[in-house]
């Protein structure tokens, strides 16, 4: 049973997550476009580039925010981990009673 003021890891469920994150993380920049390139639609093109450019600079963003929360989900696992260890082992040879 878990007391109200405690809280359960799943160290492996977290671990599974960070891993997931970390798979999606990965970002390969599209390949551009071949544009026209006829004067009369310079204006156009030139518009449609900074557009796929800003989309390609949040999506690189986004990409970034996404494997920090990954780094941060196995930080998390390990710290827990080693928490736990840690008190285990100076609670070793204890008794109760």
């Amino acid at each position: 049973m878990n007391p109200a003021h405690t809280f359960d890891i799943d160290l492996e469920y977290t671990r599974s997550l960070a891993r997931d994150l970390d798979v999606a993380a990965a970002f390969t920049p599209p390949q551009p476009a071949v544009m026209p390139t006829d004067s009369t639609l310079a204006d156009f093109v030139g518009t449609l580039n900074q557009a796929l450019d800003n989309l390609t600079a949040r999506s690189q963003q986004l990409h970034s925010d996404v494997a920090h929360i990954a780094r941060s989900g196995f930080a998390l696992a390990d710290a827990a981990e080693a928490t736990d260890f840690a008190a285990s082992s100076a609670f070793d040879g204890f008794q109760v009673g």
